[in-house]
């Protein structure tokens, strides 16, 4: 299974950190994740830097997935991300992040049932954007996921951006695949809102690699205003591995929170290390 193929398990609801060292993969995952989208009926929004947007629907018509009709009708947008992000004036992250969410609404306006957005990052290189807002614009974004109708699929170069930059912007993101990923890969963690009760339902993997977007996952859930069920629950049933630095931060967004949290389905060792940390209600483990 090659990269190109990997990326067909990015779905709605996922916000990935897609790591590359060679323009032509990158091109071929851009056209994928595009062709895929168009076929469900998503809306696609392809931001540009390495890749001139005539590759990219080059690409996503070679992939078999004919795109005239498509940009006639607007369901893909192919654009230069300069001309997108630097039309409104200083690039800040809540800038940033309002043209992300912008083109979620118009997609929802639109009708359609998803929106896949993907951005090649290498254009912020240059600007006045620095590394620290850059991260913090990255976890602007995850609140819009959990809702499952976006798709994002940030392409980092690794031949451009150093690693241990990567590392932190990784962290702001879910889930990260490197060059070449492995044909079992899938992001590590998956968000998915819940309604009844209010709250989230978190699948997979916490951990220092995608600690960030845990935080601003955490920040979005107890945002809101006290709901007449209670507390908003995070339900922990198929978590299946959170480290230390996760728990320091559930106990901490806890704390800060006026309604506090309630988790359910918390697995014995996150029920130890909380009850060492103090604060969030819990029921039994597990």
């Amino acid at each position: 299974m090659t990269a190109t193929t990997v990326v067909d398990q990015v779905d709605l609801g996922d916000h990935v950190c897609w790591i590359h060292d060679d323009d032509g993969d990158a091109l071929d995952t851009v056209g994928r994740f595009a062709a895929t989208g168009l076929r469900r009926g998503h809306k696609v929004v392809c931001f540009t830097e390495a890749s001139t947007p005539q590759a990219v629907r080059a690409r996503v018509d070679a992939v078999g997935v004919p795109t005239e009709a498509a940009v006639a009708a607007g369901q893909l947008r192919i654009l230069p991300a300069v001309d997108a992000f630097l039309s409104g004036g200083r690039p800040t992250p809540a800038a940033l992040a309002e043209t992300v969410r912008e083109e979620v609404t118009r997609a929802r306006r639109e009708g359609y049932p998803g929106v896949r957005l993907s951005g090649d990052m290498a254009w912020l290189l240059g600007t006045a954007v620095s590394l620290n807002d850059l991260r913090r614009y990255e976890q602007a974004l995850n609140p819009l996921f959990p809702d499952g109708r976006v798709a994002g699929l940030c392409l980092y170069d690794r031949r451009r951006f150093p690693a241990e930059q990567l590392r932190i912007l990784a962290a702001a993101h879910p889930g990260t695949a490197g060059p070449r990923p492995p044909r079992t890969w899938s992001p590590l963690l998956r968000a998915y809102r819940t309604g009844d009760p209010h709250g989230l339902r978190l699948v997979g993997q916490v951990d220092r690699s995608n600690r960030d977007a845990f935080i601003a996952l955490l920040a979005d859930l107890t945002a809101g205003e006290r709901t007449p069920s209670g507390p908003p629950v995070l339900d922990l049933t198929d978590l299946s591995f959170a480290d230390a630095g996760a728990a320091t931060e559930l106990a901490r967004a806890d704390r800060a929170s006026p309604t506090g949290i309630r988790l359910v389905g918390c697995r014995p060792a996150l029920h130890r290390l909380l009850h060492v940390l103090g604060g969030v209600t819990s029921g039994a483990p597990a």
